[in-house]
């Protein structure tokens, strides 16, 4: 079994609201954002919690508070001590401190805000709060979080060992979760930043997009099949989906809204989960099937765990070609690659659908992340049926992994 924990940002604060930088100091939550607290305790009171901890900070504990829980205050999970940019706008730091801003990203030595804490300060105390937490907890339990959205970039960025320079990862939603699991291997990432009970897209993604030409591309797991029920491989052969998967890709068709285009993985699964889901037919894309998995096609899991064929496939020892005619991950990620490129292209300004595939749309994630084989498999969870993962495309710059695996639309 694995330990969970589940890492949450704050409510919306009075200075979140105004644009004002906010770190060590205070600043209570708006009524927005006890609102957003609330609606997150609606899914957060599923699950059962061993511990539930927030920082000292009023924002974090109040958010909490308004969720359904009384938190341990835990000064560790407090955000970034970010000097003299406390309590001012964001206009006003840019303006007076842009060359600092510049440097904080490329030195994790540099000082936020002259006098403050630096990002490796931040990430230190993270890192310690963190592991603290995960020893605490036993084998099938779980804990909350509810800290801030710098503390936890720097925690992602030490987790993943994300290297210093353009942003990859999305930037944190007010009450958005993040899910970490501790498993044999480590800790992996199940989700990152849901906020699906805000809706599809997060008012932060929103304000991405108004400042500068981008696309949003929604990349989607088809709904559930046969061949995932009964532990069988699935690669590029093609059962269609299970009646449950057909009910998945509905739920997900209510909850995501309007998309300016909607492709898929030429696959049947993928065909069914887009047309469920937004009411038209797909524009079929190669790039988006899943990989080839050779001679393993149609076989149990099972059979060839126990006959001893999947090679060095279980333990991520290294990249090969899947049962010995298929695909290895690297080609997969080139073309995944290649099909995404070609949507930053073809459609600025606009939001996309893309239904592919779990081992597929990891790849691409894992290249977005600079992660190599090893560190991928190990880091990032299989995706969930009918999951979204968002992917924001600057015009001038790398993607971003905006989000990783929201499945809220199956909570209900």
């Amino acid at each position: 079994m694995a330990r969970h924990v589940t890492l949450m940002r704050h409510g919306q604060s009075e200075a979140n609201a105004g644009h004002i930088w906010q770190g060590a100091g205070s600043s209570p939550l708006t009524a927005e954002g006890r609102r957003q607290a609330e609606r997150a305790g609606a899914r957060l009171a599923r699950r059962r919690w061993t511990v539930v901890e927030s920082s000292d900070l009023g924002r974090s504990a109040d958010t909490a508070r308004a969720a359904g829980f009384e938190p341990r205050q835990n000064p560790l999970w407090r955000e970034g001590d970010i000097g003299e940019w406390e309590g001012l706008s964001g206009e006003v730091v840019l303006a007076r401190y842009a060359d600092q801003l510049k440097r904080i990203h490329l030195d994790p030595e540099a000082k936020l805000g002259v006098t403050g804490e630096s990002p490796r300060q931040v990430a230190d105390r993270a890192w310690e709060a963190f592991h603290d937490l995960a020893a605490r907890l036993d084998d099938g339990q779980s804990a909350l979080v509810v800290t801030h959205a710098g503390l936890l970039d720097a925690l992602f960025g030490r987790l993943l060992e994300l290297p210093a320079g353009h942003r990859r990862l999305g930037l944190l939603e007010n009450t958005a979760f993040c899910e970490v699991t501790f498993g044999e291997r480590g800790p992996m990432i199940r989700r990152y930043n849901d906020a699906a009970h805000l809706g599809p897209v997060s008012r932060m993604l929103e304000y991405l997009r108004s400042r500068e030409p981008s696309v949003l591309v929604e990349m989607i797991r088809h709904g559930v099949t046969l061949s995932n029920l009964e532990g069988r491989v699935q690669g590029q052969s093609d059962r269609g989906l299970h009646p449950k998967g057909r009910t998945e890709a509905r739920l997900l068709g209510e909850w995501i809204g309007e998309v300016d285009e909607v492709y898929s993985s030429p696959l049947g699964r993928a065909v069914a989960t887009a047309e469920t889901a937004f009411g038209r037919r797909p524009i079929p894309a190669r790039g988006l099937m899943e990989i080839d998995l050779g001679e393993w096609e149609g076989e149990l899991w099972e059979d060839l765990r126990a006959a001893g064929r999947l090679d060095g496939y279980l333990g991520n020892v290294q990249d090969f070609r899947r049962g010995g005619t298929g695909e290895t991950w690297v080609e997969v990620r080139e073309r995944m690659a290649a099909f995404m490129e070609t949507l930053g292209r073809t459609h600025p300004g606009g939001r996309v659908a893309a239904a592919s595939h779990g081992g597929a749309i990891r790849t691409y994630a894992a290249e977005i992340l600079g992660l190599g084989y090893q560190k991928a498999r190990k880091m990032l969870s299989p995706l969930a049926n009918t999951s979204v993962t968002q992917v924001w495309m600057p015009s001038d710059r790398a993607p971003m992994l905006s989000t990783y695996n929201v499945a809220g639309h199956l909570e209900g």
